[in-house]
């Protein structure tokens, strides 16, 4: 039996992000790309990202500075780190229970921080 009868398998150059024929991106590198893209919205790591798309770290870092390159809008984070984002948040939740009445103590307790920092953020927000 002849071997080039049989199908052979995809060749490594069909999967490049920028193939010959036609110039355009192969549908699998482009579902990876926009996989990669939303767990970087979603405030994935890039180990995180890459363990669960099972690829490099060097493929989501490459992946995530070409969409900044490109302005897209998911490569964009508000804040670099995840701890700000949350602590963002908390600050936002401690301001409007402030502005609900609630008692400093409540709003330790309810939100899991401790009452100085509730009373470190009233002071800030000019409440205290």
């Amino acid at each position: 039996m002849n071997a080039r009868s049989q199908s052979s398998p995809t060749p490594f150059y069909a999967y490049s992000s920028f193939n010959k024929r036609g110039g355009k991106t192969h549908p699998r590198v482009a579902r990876t790309r926009n996989r990669i893209l939303d767990l970087w919205e979603g405030m994935a790591s890039y180990s995180t990202i890459a363990e669960e798309l099972d690829i490099s770290i060097s493929t989501v870092v490459e992946c995530i500075a070409r969409a900044k390159r490109l302005k897209d809008p998911r490569a964009d984070r508000p804040y670099r780190h995840r701890k700000i984002q949350i602590a963002e948040k908390r600050r936002r939740e401690i301001k409007r229970m402030l502005g609900d009445g609630y008692r400093p103590r409540d709003i330790a307790k309810r939100l899991g921080v401790s009452k100085r920092l509730v009373l470190m953020r009233m002071k800030e927000s000019g409440n205290g």
